[in-house]
Parts: structure tokens; sequence; C-alpha cells
């Protein structure tokens, strides 16, 4: 599978597990879970505007495509990431794996669908992605 294909796929499992967590929290409240579900949009959008914009392969090279594709209808930033940039989507990506978990421990099937497609998704991403893009000042590219 080609790179481009695993991080598409990733980030399907990805989406897949938040969708998940819409689930066991829409079984509890179904009101709460759509609250979740637009909260998790804006997170993943502050993430593309915060980190996807500095990216020299947003737009058409990105390895997810999505989220390049929508990072380049934002204006372009240069330099490397700061640490409150990085601690922006540490924090955003956390708050979307996290959110969900007081619903998640109470459906276990559930509880374990999010976790296997979200570690295999960042697993994929992790292994197969960060290895190969072309992104030098990113944090999670392993270093030459």
């Amino acid at each position: 599978m080609n790179t481009v294909a695993v991080g598409v796929f990733s980030l399907t499992l990805l989406t897949g597990a938040v969708i998940v967590g819409a689930v066991a929290i829409g079984l509890a409240a179904p009101l709460y879970a759509l609250v979740y579900l637009a909260v998790a949009a804006l997170l993943v959008g502050t993430v593309i505007a915060v980190f996807c914009t500095k990216c020299p392969l947003r737009g058409e090279k990105c390895l997810h495509v999505l989220p390049g594709r929508l990072a380049a209808l934002l204006p372009a930033r240069q330099g490397k990431y700061t640490a409150v940039e990085i601690a922006v989507v540490v924090v955003a990506l956390l708050l979307i794996l996290a959110i969900p978990q007081y619903w998640l421990l109470s459906q276990v099937p559930l509880f374990a669908l999010f976790w296997v497609l979200a570690g295999t998704g960042v697993f994929l991403i992790n292994r197969r992605v960060c290895p190969v893009c072309g992104n030098r000042c990113c944090p999670l590219r392993p270093k030459e």
C-alpha cells in the first residue's frame, strides 16, 4: 500500500474512532454526541490551522490528502513549530480522545473498538507516514 493510501486510511481509522466515541455518548445522551462531534470538528480545524498551515506539503502533496487541501485554503505560515503550537495541537488531539472515555467505559465493546481504531491509526501514521513525510520541521518526523 502506498504512503498516500496509508495516510488516508489512518485518518479514516481515526475518524472511525471519533464516530464510535459519538455512538457511545449518543447511547446515553444524544445531544452530547452531537456536541462532541462539533467539538471534535472544531478541534481538528484548530489542528489544521495551527499545524498543517506550516507544512511545506500542504495542498496537493499532503500524504493525508484532506488536511493538506483544507490547509491550502488558509494562509500559509512559515518557520519551525513553536512550543505553544505543539502544545495546542497535543491538547486538541488529547481532548478528542479523552472526551468520550466516560461513556466508552460503560460500553466495553465500543471502548475496545475505539482504542483499536485510534491505536491502529496512530501506529500507521507513526510507522508508515511520518518516516517518509517531507515536513522537516515536524516534531513527529524521525530524526535523520
